[in-house]
């Protein structure tokens, strides 16, 4: 059989290394994971789904928009590329534009010793500990594409980066039963605003193209590759899946035909369950929330901002009487009549608090 499936085994890194031909001067770094009894599947939730409409298809980019396609060069970090593309979309479907988001700050949590990384370690990153935005975490040196160790450089990660993790932190992931069927492995992309998997590949010249071919045979394989799929659908060569890939544009995104899943050279792809984007908060700041009602709220440090808590939420004072906020004179008035006072917090506190929609 091919490389599909749970039980599949990597090539050796040394192996990988020696096959890669002057066609790819790209990284690669897909390791096939073994079987964990932990998994959850998708596939019961499938089971019950709509059938997938190949002639109309789907394109998760008409939901979210354009997406970025990503370059990470010569590196190993195609299962940090290929998650950040994936958490990158879910929060755009959540908040209505797509912002790119950091693949170093996967990548450089998750390899292994010889480079390289496991999918499921990237969506076990995701749950746990959540990710970075590209602005915050950058992917690239100077605006170029990286290198293998300044992927693998974890000096950026701190206190406040871990914090930001939160904000994109998924609920669950799941495992997906389809590389070799590729009826199912649409559905997913459908019903997930897409999925991470990888492919077998080979140096045969194809790749460089917007159709790539799969090795001839098991013995053809070059390498292992991570890519993150958003598209499927029909058109006058058949069916295909679709993706960015992480290797910079060639125009366009990559299809993908059936013959990847005939020949088993898919490998099980893998989801994300998502979860509104949240912020940890501090154990002051939830005092607040759950103590101080009706109470003055400043921010100590300039600009020194001012709100009230109103029903868990900060209502912003402004100088002037202009509705629907608070001006400082109302304010005062409030607070007075409902015998409440004042605290003065940190600008990290103030930030955490949750905000009314006038603020």
């Amino acid at each position: 059989m091919g490389i599909g499936g749970k039980y599949a085994y990597p090539l050796l890194p040394k192996e990988l290394l020696i096959n890669m031909k002057n066609e790819l001067q790209f990284g690669t770094g897909a390791v096939v994971g073994k079987e964990d009894h932990r998994d959850r599947f998708f596939d019961g939730i499938a089971f019950g789904a709509a059938p997938f409409d190949w002639d109309l298809g789907y394109d998760v980019r008409n939901i979210v928009g354009n997406i970025n396609i990503k370059n990470q060069d010569g590196s190993l970090s195609c299962v940090g590329q290929g998650w950040s593309y994936q958490v990158g979309v879910l929060n755009a479907v959540e908040m209505g534009s797509y912002t790119e988001v950091s693949a170093k700050a996967f990548y450089s949590q998750i390899y292994l010793p010889q480079g390289g990384a496991y999918i499921r370690d990237g969506a076990k990153l995701a749950v746990n500990w959540g990710s970075n935005f590209e602005q915050d975490v950058s992917s690239y040196i100077d605006g170029k594409p990286p290198t293998e160790a300044f992927m693998k450089k974890l000096d950026w990660k701190d206190e406040n980066a871990t914090y930001r993790a939160e904000i994109l932190r998924a609920k669950e992931y799941r495992a997906i039963q389809a590389c070799d069927n590729m009826d199912l492995f649409a559905i997913a992309i459908r019903d997930n605003f897409g999925v991470v998997g990888g492919v077998a590949g080979t140096n045969n010249g194809t790749w460089n193209s917007l159709e790539p071919k799969p090795p001839t045979s098991e013995a053809d394989i070059d390498w292992h590759h991570c890519l993150y799929y958003g598209w499927a659908g029909k058109d006058n060569e058949g069916k295909f899946i679709a993706t960015p890939n992480s290797w910079g544009t060639r125009g366009g995104w990559q299809k993908l035909r059936e013959d990847y899943f005939n020949k088993l050279f898919q490998f099980d792809p893998w989801t994300l369950t998502d979860q509104p984007n949240q912020q940890s908060m501090s154990n002051e700041a939830k005092d607040i929330i759950d103590n101080f009602d009706k109470y003055l709220i400043v921010e100590g440090v300039p600009p020194g901002r001012k709100g009230i808590m109103v029903s868990g939420k900060l209502m912003e004072i402004t100088r002037q009487v202009n509705e629907p906020r608070i001006s400082a004179a109302e304010a005062s008035l409030y607070v007075l009549t409902n015998q409440g006072f004042g605290k003065t917090v940190s600008k990290k506190v103030f930030d955490e608090l949750p905000k009314g929609n006038n603020f």
